[in-house]
Formats: C-alpha cells, sequence, structure tokens
C-alpha cells in the first residue's frame, strides 16, 4: 500500500457560535480553513498564507489550540496527517453570510458546533474539541485517529 504524509496547519474561526467549514466539491466530508505547511514555514505562516489563498482576506492568527494526528484512506492509499489548530479572528468575514471561495474546488460556510457530526467535520476528533473550546475550554488538547480502524467517512 503507498502511503503519503501531510503536514497541515488548521484555523478554528468562531462567530457567534458559528465555525466557519470548508468542503471540497463533490465530497460529503467538511474541514477546517487552511492547509500544507511548505518546508521551512511555521505553522502560523502557513495558516495565514493558506486563509489569504482560500478566502482573500487578511487574519490574525492567534493562540495555539491543539493537535489531532489522523489517517484516512483515498483509493485505497493510506494517508497519514498531522493537523496543528489554532484559534483565528478577522474582521473581513460576517457569521451570517457564507464566504466566497477564491479557490474553484472549494466552499465554505458556516456552522453552529452542534452540527459538525451532520457535516462530517473531519478529522472527527475536533468536532468534540471544537464544542469544548466554543463552551470556554482553555486546555490546549491532542487527539490521535492512527490507533483505530478506518470508518467508510475516511474513505473514498
Amino acid at each position: 500500500m503507498n502511503q503519503n504524509f501531510h503536514h497541515l496547519a488548521r484555523g478554528i474561526i468562531v462567530m457567534e457560535n458559528k465555525v466557519l467549514l470548508a468542503q471540497a466539491k463533490g465530497y460529503s466530508n467538511t474541514f477546517l480553513p487552511g492547509g500544507h505547511i511548505e518546508f521551512g514555514e511555521s505553522a502560523k505562516e502557513a495558516l495565514k498564507r493558506e486563509i489569504e489563498e482560500e478566502l482573500g482576506i487578511n487574519c490574525e492568527v492567534g493562540n495555539f489550540l491543539g493537535l489531532v494526528e489522523h489517517k484516512w484512506e483515498k483509493k485505497g492509499k493510506l494517508n497519514c496527517e498531522i493537523n496543528q489548530a489554532f484559534a483565528v479572528s478577522t474582521r473581513n468575514l460576517q457569521p451570517n453570510i457564507n464566504p466566497e471561495s477564491m479557490e474553484e474546488h472549494l466552499t465554505f460556510f458556516w456552522s453552529t458546533w452542534k452540527e459538525l457530526d451532520k457535516h462530517n467535520l473531519q478529522p472527527y476528533p475536533f468536532r468534540e474539541l471544537i464544542s469544548n473550546y466554543i463552551q470556554g475550554s482553555s486546555s490546549v488538547w491532542w487527539e490521535s485517529t492512527l490507533p483505530f480502524p478506518i470508518d467508510q467517512s475516511n474513505r473514498n
């Protein structure tokens, strides 16, 4: 089995108890804004760059919130990723208007934290961690899906 590794920076953008989610067109799962960290780039720099590329906005990358290790399959290939998550703030978004994507293959929309299961947020540990964060937890967290079997929501 071929293997791929991804090192990602993800932004948790919360406004009025809503979380901004991204979705690749044609897929059922969602994910947090952000993307791959380039060699020699800090996670915060990568996240700021990715949000500017994806949404065309400036943002402030704040506190490190935690890390999620995750695995998934695509066309029979195992993929493993490390997601570093940060609080992100911006004055360029409104929680009642879905932002326009600057990248043709992505859409963005707001979700309440109670609907993260419905929107199949991946990696799935983010669902509980974001819920705790929105409800006031300031603890830095870590989760991993690596010890568990890959379920159908993580295969395509």
